[in-house]
Order: structure tokens, then C-alpha cells, then sequence
């Protein structure tokens, strides 16, 4: 059992306290590939989660932190890996789109996600960088997801971290 965590974009270093309370409260290998920040492609952070993804075998549970999580949807978006994972809990998930940001991020308009994957999204209403009305917009597409609330935790979910723990360990079945 495995977990690989997607640091946000530019987050490699702002996302190592995240990955470490994952490590140290599930005591599972977490696997925090640096992903390039400097070419903000959808193109580059799909190779580069590729390649991450590549010795990942089918105990593995993808956690991703605002543009890593967008990048995870991505890719199950346009060609889901093999072995699919145990599952995905995704923090601050950026809404990319007509509803959400403008970028060259958006999931297809058919986009559904492979069936009986489980996946639980976390926001925290306090978030300074990726606004929490983007969590609704999720839930509207996502209708299977669980849905997770935080009343405080900002952008790095501080004192947040028990219940994203938790969530990937029911994943792990730990």
C-alpha cells in the first residue's frame, strides 16, 4: 500500500508539511514526485504524473492538492491509468472552465469518472487561493464523491489533516 501525493502547482516545498503528516499518521510510503512547476502545461504535469504513476501498482491511493488534484481528474479525464488506483482524495480542487478559472484545464463536457472509483474531495471555507464556491461545482459533476467541509484550514488545511488521513486510510483499508 502506497499513497503518491500531487503537490499544487508551485507547491513542491509548501506542500512537503502536507505529505509528511500523511506519512506520519497513516505510516504508509508517500510518494511526492516534483512535478513541473516551471511549464504550467496540462501536457508536462500529465507526463510527469505518468511517469509517478508508472511503478504505482492497484494498493496505490492518489491524493492531490489543488492544481495536482485538477491534474489527477485530468488524467483519469483523457486515458485512466492501468492498474486504477484504490481511490483519490483531492484537497482544494481548482474548477477549471466556464463555470470555474479560464485556463487550458478543463475536464471534457462527457467527462465521468471510472465507475466504483471512490474519490473524496476536501475544501476549507477559509481558502484564500482557490475560492470554496469552486467545491459546489465538483459535487454538481461528481455526484458519487464524498463531499468534506471545513469550517477553517485555509489552503494547506491546517488542523485539518486527521480527516484527510482518515479518508485515505479508509481507502487503504487500514
Amino acid at each position: 500500500m502506497e499513497v503518491l501525493f500531487l503537490h499544487g502547482a508551485g507547491g513542491w516545498k509548501d506542500d512537503q508539511p502536507i505529505a509528511g503528516e500523511l506519512r506520519s499518521r497513516l505510516r504508509v510510503p508517500v510518494a511526492m514526485p516534483r512535478l513541473p512547476d516551471q511549464e504550467m502545461t496540462a501536457e508536462a504535469w500529465l507526463g510527469g504524473l505518468d511517469e509517478a504513476l508508472e511503478p504505482m501498482g492497484e494498493e496505490t491511493v492518489i491524493v492531490g492538492h489543488s492544481f495536482g488534484s485538477s491534474m489527477a481528474l485530468l488524467r483519469l479525464a483523457a486515458a485512466p491509468p492501468e492498474p486504477l488506483p484504490r481511490g483519490m482524495v483531492l484537497l482544494a480542487t481548482p474548477f477549471w472552465g466556464q463555470e470555474g478559472w479560464q485556463a487550458g484545464y478543463a475536464l471534457p463536457a462527457d467527462f465521468a469518472l471510472p465507475p466504483g472509483l471512490p474519490v473524496f474531495l476536501h475544501h476549507c471555507r477559509d481558502d484564500g487561493t482557490v475560492p470554496f464556491e469552486h467545491l459546489a461545482r465538483y459535487e454538481r459533476l461528481l455526484p458519487d464523491a464524498v463531499i468534506r467541509r471545513h469550517k477553517t484550514g485555509g489552503h494547506q488545511f491546517e488542523e485539518r489533516m486527521d480527516a484527510v488521513a482518515g479518508d485515505v486510510a479508509s481507502l487503504l483499508g487500514s
